[in-house]
């Protein structure tokens, strides 16, 4: 069976932890010669699972065009540090539950892989944030390639 990756989706919460995943996403987009599509969800306050528990009187508020903005310049500024002037780069910020979001964009962009760190939460502190990777792996549309905190990595610079 031949791979033949022509979309990869690399989602990004800023984190150094995530940049790990860029450089993943980065290094097969360049084997394979494929577009990037690197999107950053900003969630809201109160995601949906947990503004259940909220009396109905709390809004669950949109963001501010403020903080999209510094969104769209943060992806802006990490896109140019680890990829350059790439022009097969596509970026993009959304809104709402990550989850959602990821596996949404996947599916409308037709994305082969994404590539997405993990946090590596354990015991009481997984069973109350939960794990959006793992939740990705399990609900996306495609293949997706996780990146631990901690241990080896096969990409070398």
């Amino acid at each position: 069976m031949l791979v033949n990756l022509k979309q990869i989706l690399w989602p990004t919460d800023f984190s150094e932890l995530s940049r790990i995943g860029g450089r993943y996403a980065r290094g097969l987009s360049e084997h394979f010669g494929a577009a990037l599509h690197v999107i950053h969800v900003l969630a809201p306050v109160f995601t949906p699972d947990f503004s259940v528990l909220l009396p109905v009187n709390v809004p669950v508020a949109a963001p501010e065009p403020e903080m999209v903005q510094v969104c769209r310049e943060n992806l802006a500024k990490i896109i140019a540090e680890q990829f350059g002037n790439d022009p097969r780069i596509v970026a993009e910020v959304l809104s709402g539950d990550p989850l959602t979001c990821i596996c949404d964009y996947a599916r409308q962009k037709q994305i082969d892989l994404i590539v997405v760190a993990t946090h590596g939460r354990t015991g009481l502190e997984h069973a109350l944030i939960g794990s959006t990777a793992e939740r990705i792996v399990q609900h996306a549309p495609c293949p997706v390639l996780t990146m631990k905190s901690a241990g080896w990595h096969f990409l070398r610079d």
